[in-house]
């Protein structure tokens, strides 16, 4: 079986048996593919450096694809790191 015939439960299983860089790999195809949960996932792995190299920016990308298609806990995820990112943007001096 590859990849691209591996479903999300695939990916879960991978992750639950710790083979976290096979569970990211089964979800960067299904993510790839547009699939909210595997895109929420992939986020998450990237986020944390969890079998995959920590990357923020990687992780916001697929985070808000997935929020955009309405997933709630990325949609949740996505606005507590903006509104994080607002609370750390210094502020002008006021002249």
């Amino acid at each position: 079986m590859n990849n691209y015939t591996k479903t999300l439960a695939d990916g879960l299983s991978a992750y639950e048996q710790r083979n976290y860089k096979q569970a990211a790999e089964i979800w960067a195809v299904l993510a790839n593919q547009g699939d909210a949960e595997a895109q929420f996932s992939l986020g998450v792995m990237f986020k944390n450096g969890i079998g995959v190299p920590q990357n923020d920016t990687e992780a916001m990308g697929w985070l808000r694809k997935s929020a955009d298609q309405n997933h709630e806990h990325a949609k949740l995820i996505v606005d507590v790191i903006d509104r994080e990112s607002e609370d750390n943007v210094p502020v002008p001096p006021q002249s």
